[in-house]
């Protein structure tokens, strides 16, 4: 070594003077103290819960804003699906018209102006029969008043026994000396509405059915570019399982009502086109429709006699056989492809939700959940 090397001063610290967590230390030593610790906010926790607390209220009181908002718009919300669903159904007859030749403007107005032809022929065979009914009982309503206060007839027997008389009055009454408005205008309000939903729901669907196109286009893009085309695929099926069972439901509903029709004609039942036509419009409810339209046309058949209303109610139940069995898994396994277990449970869902419209949706909601489910969840489940 030499003389230079041994005689150069040392100028590294000393491990004591160097400040605690300096990079430059491998810790403490033995034998040496550690040095002075910052003490830790002792607030820091107060502020974290506060800020948690105040973000969870936040959010509750936004999510109960916006359940009370969708609450509030609830039947105009069921419109809307409602329309988008019979835009479904009818794009199919568009789109066979475009592959012909016709451009979708002039096929969306054949399709419209075909539908509507339906619509007013529907209500000139069933008005008629109801205003004669109405005028018969309006000229049968002073016999039946006259009835009900004669004691020695049954039906004088019944009023005596439970007033129904006075029932009467008291409904179309408003208190003594009252106007008969209240009822007549709770009916008249509620015709009204059926009418303002059903032209919504018309208009509503010649939009959605002349727009299709372009709202299938946006909502895609609202997916990332490396799902777009897995979205497109899965939007496109749902569209056409939820215009088969549309189409379906069409179907087997005129054939419900040709039937009918064809029936009460051979036993000469009154108003067979008339009931015809309401059991095809009932028969658009799944499951329990035709059930309520056959109790109905074997109510209406007591009139004539009652081997006809038993000849009636077989004929129902060996039609409600024949669809469960063999039109329903035929039309719409095709179309819809949900199994019947998924079937049931969608419709008693959807039907305690929603009644009618409920059971009406259900089955094409319950066909995309399944699509879904089938096509997204199970294969990244598969590939996990």
């Amino acid at each position: 070594m030499s003389t230079s090397e041994s005689t150069a001063p040392d100028t590294r610290e000393p491990p004591e003077a160097r400040p605690p967590g300096d990079r430059g230390s491998a810790g403490p030593r033995p034998g040496v103290a550690p040095g002075p610790v910052a003490p830790a906010d002792p607030g820091w926790p107060t502020r974290r819960i506060f800020g948690a607390a105040f973000t969870a209220g936040v959010a509750l009181v936004m999510a109960d804003t916006l359940l009370r908002a969708i609450g509030g718009v609830a039947g105009e919300l069921i419109l809307i699906v409602l329309a988008l669903v019979f835009a479904l159904g009818l794009d199919p007859m568009v789109s066979w018209l475009g592959r012909h030749g016709w451009r979708r403007s002039w096929g969306v107005a054949a399709v419209t102006i075909g539908f509507l032809l339906i619509v007013v022929g529907v209500f000139a065979v069933i008005i008629p029969p109801i205003v004669r009914q109405v005028e018969q009982l309006s000229r049968a309503l002073p016999g039946l008043l006259q009835q009900l206060q004669d004691r020695s007839s049954t039906l004088g027997r019944l009023n005596a026994r439970y007033h129904l008389l006075d029932s009467l009055k008291a409904q179309f009454s408003a208190g003594a000396g009252g106007l008969p408005l209240n009822g007549v205008l709770n009916v008249g309000l509620a015709v009204f509405g059926t009418l303002t939903a059903a032209v919504t729901v018309l208009v509503l669907t010649v939009y959605f059915l002349a727009n299709l196109p372009t709202i299938r286009r946006v909502a895609y893009h609202m997916f990332p570019g490396s799902r777009r085309d897995r979205a497109r695929e899965l939007g496109d099926e749902i569209s056409a399982r939820v215009g088969g069972y549309v189409l379906g439901n069409l179907l087997t509903s005129a054939i419900a009502g040709l039937g009918t029709f064809l029936f009460l004609e051979i036993v000469h039942v009154p108003y067979a086109a008339a009931l015809g036509v309401l059991v095809a419009v009932l028969d658009l409810i799944p499951v329990v429709g035709s059930t309520i339209g056959g109790i109905l046309v074997t109510l209406v058949a007591l009139s004539v006699s009652t081997t006809v209303a038993i000849a009636s109610l077989v004929f129902y139940v060996a039609y409600r056989l024949l669809e469960d069995y063999l039109l329903v898994p035929r039309v719409m396994n095709r179309a819809v492809d949900v199994p019947p277990v998924l079937t049931i449970v969608a419709l008693i869902i959807g039907g305690a939700l929603l009644g009618i419209v409920g059971a009406f949706l259900a089955i094409p909601a319950a066909a995309a959940v399944q699509l879904v489910v089938t096509r997204v969840v199970w294969a990244r489940l598969d590939s996990a």
